[in-house]
C-alpha cells in the first residue's frame, strides 16, 4: 500500500441517505509518496434544495450551488482525480456510497479500494469510545479552519494521518494495509 496513491475525500451532502440525498461539496486530498501532490475542492449544484439545517450545519446555502457543476459536470474530473488511489474517508462508507450513488445517477460504474480513517482511529486508539472526527481533532489537537466544509474535513484526515506516520512509520503502513477493503 505505501506505493499506491490515497485519495482523502470528504463531502457535504443535503442529507443522510445516499438513496435520497445528493452531494453539496466534494473536498478531496491526493497523496503520493507521503505528499499532497493535488487537491480537489467543489461545490456541486445537487439539483434540489438545501434543507436549512444543513445549510446550518455547513454554511453551504442554495445560492452557493445555484452556478455550481450538477455532478454529471465534475464526473470525469473526479475520476481522474480518484484513478488508481485508494479511497480514504471517515467513516468510508457514508461518502463512498454518495459518490457510487451519483456516478449510478449518470449511468457509470464506481468501484475503488477503500479505507476508513475511523476504523483506523479505533484500531490505533483502542482506549477511546468515540472515534468521530471531532474527537479526534480533540485528542490530537488538530486545528481546522472549517469544520463541516469538505477540504478542510479531509485536510483533517490527512493531518491525522501523518501524525501517525511521524509516531509510528512502517508500522502504520501495516495497520493501513489491514483495513483497506479491496474492490471486487
Amino acid at each position: 500500500m505505501t506505493h499506491r496513491p490515497l485519495v482523502l475525500l470528504d463531502i457535504e451532502t443535503t442529507g443522510a441517505s445516499a438513496r435520497y440525498a445528493r452531494i453539496t461539496e466534494i473536498g478531496a486530498l491526493r497523496v503520493e509518496n507521503h505528499q499532497v501532490v493535488a487537491t480537489y475542492s467543489q461545490l456541486v449544484n445537487p439539483e434540489e434544495p438545501i434543507p436549512p439545517f444543513i445549510t446550518q450545519m455547513t454554511g453551504i446555502s442554495n445560492e452557493m450551488v445555484w452556478d455550481a457543476p450538477t455532478f454529471r459536470g465534475i464526473a470525469d474530473e473526479l475520476e481522474l482525480f480518484l484513478s488508481d488511489a485508494i479511497f480514504v474517508a471517515h467513516n468510508v462508507n457514508f461518502d463512498y456510497s454518495f459518490i457510487k450513488a451519483e456516478y449510478a445517477r449518470i449511468g457509470n460504474k464506481f468501484n475503488m479500494d477503500r479505507m476508513c480513517s475511523v476504523q483506523l482511529s479505533r484500531k490505533l486508539y483502542p482506549e477511546h469510545r468515540s472515534h468521530a472526527l471531532d474527537r479526534v481533532i480533540e485528542r490530537l489537537g488538530i486545528e481546522v479552519k472549517n469544520r463541516h466544509r469538505a477540504l478542510d474535513d479531509a485536510e483533517v484526515i490527512w493531518k491525522f494521518i501523518q501524525q501517525e506516520y511521524a509516531r509510528l512509520d512502517l508500522e502504520l503502513f501495516k495497520t493501513m494495509n489491514s483495513l483497506v477493503t479491496y474492490s471486487r
